[in-house]
């Protein structure tokens, strides 16, 4: 069987070779993905160990498990445990992510109702299938989950399905990073999934508001280091721009239609990222006539309160780039993947996750 040609060994080879002539003579530079599915491919391929000593590249807030804000699963708890309850269903990774009143999942080992599910859909299923009981469906993630959401909302839905929204949008968050003039990051890998429904275009104000460079990426190891050399050399060529290095999926206007069905049915608004705290233009809201579907609305209830980080917990300063995995105190002790801490470590998509399954040489 042909070896897949974005794996390839000798295109890696040269793309390393061109990455250590491109950033002669460079300052030292921080380059930031915006996307867990990246981390986890960087780490996976130790990918780093082929950058030149002068380039590094951090993790951002790309993993939508992590970047939930505990009040949203507060907010969950709350509905699982309601009398008379609902079933509560949403996606595996977010039932495992701890917060100071313990999790979804030990919620439901104490008998509430929360079952996991694959997609939306499941969750219309799952109404359906039990006409005589409210279904909640706790639904997170970036535009690219968002948009099937909106689809399902827009069209007929059970009358006792209801849906708690905790979505978020990549590219005003990217913006907030940027405009944080405090900020060491020289350029930003854009996500390859979230962009495929925004469009690279969505990204223009890093070249023409910030001056930084940008470059759309797949998940394959000549992806990654084909989007991270096109970094170097804008910055080298002092020409920022927002390239596209994963043509085979992201236009330059993104899936119109995904966005059109995204505008139907959500409103922008601020929104909390775990850790992180308000950023602008970031939330997806439901919008009237669609809010008849709000369990939030449903109930009369208003989001928990709720810390987001717990004692000793570094997530938001890893999913901001400030820190490393191996630089929190839990890393690897307290905090692992069958007893995590933090919601880094949780995720398929989580950087303490991927740095825990492939150790780079500063997490051993």
């Amino acid at each position: 069987m042909a070896e897949i040609p974005y794996r390839s060994k000798e295109l890696v080879s040269e793309l390393a070779h061109a990455l250590q002539e491109a950033a002669q003579g460079l300052p030292p530079l921080s380059l930031m993905h915006v996307c867990g599915t990246h981390e986890h491919e960087i780490s996976r391929h130790a990918l780093r160990q082929l950058l030149p000593k002068n380039v590094k590249v951090v993790a951002g807030p790309g993993c939508p498990v992590c970047i939930t804000p505990a009040s949203a699963i507060a907010t969950a708890i709350k509905f699982a445990t309601l009398n008379p309850p609902p079933i509560l269903c949403t996606y595996g990774d977010i039932v495992r992510v701890p917060i100071g009143r313990g999790s979804l999942w030990q919620t439901k080992s104490r008998g509430a109702e929360v079952r996991v599910i694959y997609g939306p859909r499941d969750a219309v299923r799952m109404a359906e299938e039990n006409p005589d009981r409210p279904v909640v469906f706790f639904s997170i993630g970036f535009e690219t989950t968002a948009a099937p959401v909106a689809s399902l909302l827009a069209a007929a839905l059970p009358k006792n399905f209801l849906i708690y929204c905790c979505h978020r949008y990549v590219p005003a968050a990217v913006e907030a990073l940027a405009a944080d003039a405090e900020s060491p990051i020289s350029g930003y890998l854009l996500p390859g999934h979230a962009s495929v429904i925004s469009g690279y275009q969505a990204y223009a104000f890093l070249p023409e508001r910030y001056q930084k460079p940008a470059a759309v990426a797949g998940f394959e190891p000549v992806d990654i280091l084909a989007g991270i050399l096109s970094l170097v050399r804008q910055i080298q060529q002092r020409r920022p721009t927002v390239a596209n290095c994963y043509p085979r999926a992201v236009k330059p206007e993104g899936n119109r239609q995904a966005q059109q069905i995204l505008e139907q049915v959500f409103d922008r608004s601020d929104a909390a990222w775990r850790g992180i705290g308000i950023l602008p233009g970031t939330g997806l809201e439901l919008r009237e006539p669609f809010r008849r579907w709000s369990a939030l609305a449903h109930y009369g209830l208003e989001e928990e309160a709720e810390d987001d980080i717990l004692p000793g917990c570094s997530c938001h300063l890893i999913m901001t780039g400030r820190r490393q995995p191996s630089e929190c105190g839990l890393f690897g002790k307290a905090c692992t993947p069958e007893n995590p801490k933090g919601p880094c470590m949780v995720g398929g998509e989580g950087t303490c996750r991927a740095h825990y399954l492939y150790p780079e040489p500063e997490d051993v």
